[in-house]
Protein backbone atom coordinates (compact mmCIF):
# COMPACT_ATOMS: atom_id res chain seq x y z
CA UNK A 1 0.00 0.00 0.00
CA UNK A 2 1.29 3.64 -1.19
CA UNK A 3 1.66 6.53 1.15
CA UNK A 4 -1.20 8.24 -0.08
CA UNK A 5 -3.56 5.26 -0.50
CA UNK A 6 -3.03 5.07 3.39
CA UNK A 7 -3.19 8.78 3.72
CA UNK A 8 -6.44 8.46 2.10
CA UNK A 9 -7.77 5.21 3.74
CA UNK A 10 -6.29 7.53 6.97
CA UNK A 11 -8.70 10.10 6.17
CA UNK A 12 -11.77 8.41 5.42
CA UNK A 13 -11.57 6.38 8.62
CA UNK A 14 -11.35 10.28 10.51
CA UNK A 15 -14.32 11.18 8.11
CA UNK A 16 -16.39 7.73 8.81
CA UNK A 17 -16.76 8.45 12.57
CA UNK A 18 -17.19 12.11 12.26
CA UNK A 19 -20.58 11.46 10.02
CA UNK A 20 -21.29 8.26 12.95
CA UNK A 21 -21.03 10.84 15.37
CA UNK A 22 -22.91 13.32 13.58
CA UNK A 23 -26.00 10.58 13.30
CA UNK A 24 -25.88 10.39 16.67
CA UNK A 25 -25.91 14.08 17.55
CA UNK A 26 -28.77 14.13 15.41
CA UNK A 27 -30.96 11.67 17.03
CA UNK A 28 -29.98 12.78 20.51
CA UNK A 29 -31.18 16.80 19.25
CA UNK A 30 -34.40 15.03 18.24
CA UNK A 31 -35.27 13.71 21.64
CA UNK A 32 -33.30 16.54 23.52
CA UNK A 33 -35.92 18.68 21.81
CA UNK A 34 -38.52 17.12 23.99
CA UNK A 35 -36.68 16.27 27.28
CA UNK A 36 -39.57 17.61 29.97
CA UNK A 37 -41.84 14.90 27.75
CA UNK A 38 -39.91 12.04 27.34
CA UNK A 39 -40.94 8.63 28.81
CA UNK A 40 -38.53 6.36 30.58
CA UNK A 41 -37.93 4.14 28.17
CA UNK A 42 -36.82 6.99 25.54
CA UNK A 43 -34.44 8.81 28.75
CA UNK A 44 -32.62 5.37 28.51
CA UNK A 45 -32.74 5.46 24.39
CA UNK A 46 -31.48 9.12 24.61
CA UNK A 47 -28.23 7.87 26.91
CA UNK A 48 -27.61 4.85 24.68
CA UNK A 49 -27.70 7.45 21.99
CA UNK A 50 -24.95 9.75 24.32
CA UNK A 51 -23.04 6.43 24.60
CA UNK A 52 -22.70 5.90 21.00
CA UNK A 53 -21.45 9.56 20.26
CA UNK A 54 -18.98 9.42 23.32
CA UNK A 55 -17.72 6.29 21.68
CA UNK A 56 -16.99 8.28 18.59
CA UNK A 57 -15.85 11.34 19.96
CA UNK A 58 -13.35 8.69 21.38
CA UNK A 59 -12.59 7.76 18.46
CA UNK A 60 -11.89 10.89 16.96
CA UNK A 61 -9.74 11.95 20.08
CA UNK A 62 -7.56 9.03 19.28
CA UNK A 63 -7.41 9.27 16.03
CA UNK A 64 -5.88 13.08 16.70
CA UNK A 65 -3.61 11.33 19.13
CA UNK A 66 -2.24 8.80 16.72
CA UNK A 67 -1.27 11.66 14.45
CA UNK A 68 0.55 13.75 17.24
CA UNK A 69 2.46 10.85 18.20
CA UNK A 70 3.20 10.46 14.64
CA UNK A 71 4.47 13.78 14.26
CA UNK A 72 6.47 13.52 17.79
CA UNK A 73 8.14 10.26 16.69
CA UNK A 74 9.12 12.08 12.77
CA UNK A 75 10.53 14.93 15.02
CA UNK A 76 13.30 12.69 16.49
CA UNK A 77 13.88 11.03 13.49
CA UNK A 78 14.11 14.55 11.68
CA UNK A 79 16.40 16.11 14.47
CA UNK A 80 18.78 12.98 14.53
CA UNK A 81 18.57 12.83 10.08
CA UNK A 82 19.81 16.63 10.45
CA UNK A 83 22.61 16.27 12.75
CA UNK A 84 24.32 13.29 10.81
CA UNK A 85 24.19 15.63 7.84
CA UNK A 86 25.20 18.74 9.41
CA UNK A 87 28.48 16.92 11.02
CA UNK A 88 28.82 14.67 7.91
CA UNK A 89 28.90 18.11 6.26
CA UNK A 90 31.55 19.35 8.72
CA UNK A 91 29.65 21.44 11.62
CA UNK A 92 31.04 21.06 14.95
CA UNK A 93 28.56 19.30 17.18
CA UNK A 94 27.40 22.25 18.92
CA UNK A 95 26.46 23.96 15.79
CA UNK A 96 24.71 20.69 14.24
CA UNK A 97 22.90 20.11 17.67
CA UNK A 98 21.04 23.48 17.16
CA UNK A 99 20.59 23.85 13.16
CA UNK A 100 19.28 19.94 13.94
CA UNK A 101 16.60 21.53 16.60
CA UNK A 102 15.04 23.51 13.23
CA UNK A 103 14.22 20.41 11.59
CA UNK A 104 12.47 18.67 14.97
CA UNK A 105 10.26 22.31 15.60
CA UNK A 106 9.09 22.00 12.23
CA UNK A 107 7.70 18.32 13.00
CA UNK A 108 6.46 19.55 16.58
CA UNK A 109 4.18 22.09 15.23
CA UNK A 110 2.47 19.98 13.10
CA UNK A 111 2.24 17.22 16.75
CA UNK A 112 0.49 20.42 17.97
CA UNK A 113 -1.93 20.71 15.61
CA UNK A 114 -3.14 17.37 16.43
CA UNK A 115 -2.73 17.35 20.14
CA UNK A 116 -5.34 20.92 20.35
CA UNK A 117 -7.55 18.35 18.25
CA UNK A 118 -7.51 15.52 20.79
CA UNK A 119 -7.94 17.54 23.70
CA UNK A 120 -10.93 18.92 22.11
CA UNK A 121 -12.61 15.68 21.45
CA UNK A 122 -11.49 13.68 24.77
CA UNK A 123 -13.19 17.20 26.41
CA UNK A 124 -16.45 16.15 23.81
CA UNK A 125 -16.02 12.41 24.92
CA UNK A 126 -16.10 13.81 28.53
CA UNK A 127 -19.05 15.83 28.16
CA UNK A 128 -21.05 12.88 26.93
CA UNK A 129 -20.07 10.90 29.86
CA UNK A 130 -21.40 13.54 31.70
CA UNK A 131 -24.55 13.63 30.07
CA UNK A 132 -25.44 9.79 30.12
CA UNK A 133 -24.71 10.04 33.74
CA UNK A 134 -27.59 13.14 34.58
CA UNK A 135 -30.15 10.83 32.05
CA UNK A 136 -29.07 8.06 34.70
CA UNK A 137 -30.05 9.92 37.73
CA UNK A 138 -33.14 11.63 35.72
CA UNK A 139 -34.53 7.81 35.63
CA UNK A 140 -33.25 6.94 39.00
CA UNK A 141 -36.00 10.02 40.39
CA UNK A 142 -38.71 9.22 38.24
CA UNK A 143 -38.11 5.51 39.74
CA UNK A 144 -38.24 7.13 42.89
CA UNK A 145 -41.20 9.29 42.29
CA UNK A 146 -43.30 6.01 41.00
CA UNK A 147 -43.53 7.51 37.58
CA UNK A 148 -43.10 5.01 34.56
Amino acid sequence: MGAQQKLDNDLKLLNDFHRSHEKALDEIQKLDSRMDHLAPYEIGKLQYLYTKAERQAWNIAAWHKKKQKYYEGMAEIAQGQEYKQMRDSGKTGTDAQYLSRISKGAQLTEAAKYEGDYITWRGIAQTYEGARLALKDILKSIEAQGGS
